[in-house]
């Protein structure tokens, strides 16, 4: 019997195709919300790749989210109106902006990640180390079939 046989394609392809993304996203801003943090899960990655290395560039915070350059004008716009983040042109080249986190940025990261590692446990409750793992590669080698 082949592997497709075995698999219903249909639920299959619902999964991985956006059911637990979207179920997650919407998991995620409602505790956002909840927390009274004004942000969505789309801004959060936003602002991880700012956790990790401030100072970054439009487009690579494009390259790292894998979002188009519109959407992350978007997200940088409205990250921008909550006094988030600020753009500040790169000096040696004043057509590049280099995206910076303010305070308030800077302070938003401990309760952001508190609630996205409490969603995370709860999401793999009952799912041991080894198939969390197993997961991981199977998803990964799903990626690298396709791109």
């Amino acid at each position: 019997m082949q592997l497709i046989e075995l698999v219903k394609i249909n639920e299959l392809l619902s999964i991985l195709s956006g059911r637990l993304s979207a179920t997650l996203n919407r998991h995620l801003n409602r505790k956002f919300k909840a927390a009274g943090l004004e942000i969505t899960t789309e801004q959060w990655l936003v602002l991880v790749c700012l956790w990790n290395k401030d100072k970054l560039t439009q487009q690579a915070i494009s390259e790292q989210t894998f979002k188009d350059k519109a959407s992350i004008t978007r997200l940088l716009d409205t990250l921008s109106r909550h006094d988030l983040i600020e753009r500040h042109s790169e000096p040696s080249d004043r057509r590049i902006n280099l995206i910076h986190l303010t305070e308030k940025g800077k302070k938003l990261e401990e309760q952001a990640m508190a609630i996205v590692k409490e969603s995370f446990e709860q999401a793999i409750t009952g799912i041991t180390p080894q198939e969390l793992l197993f997961s991981r590669e199977i998803i990964i080698k799903l990626l690298n079939n396709i791109i």
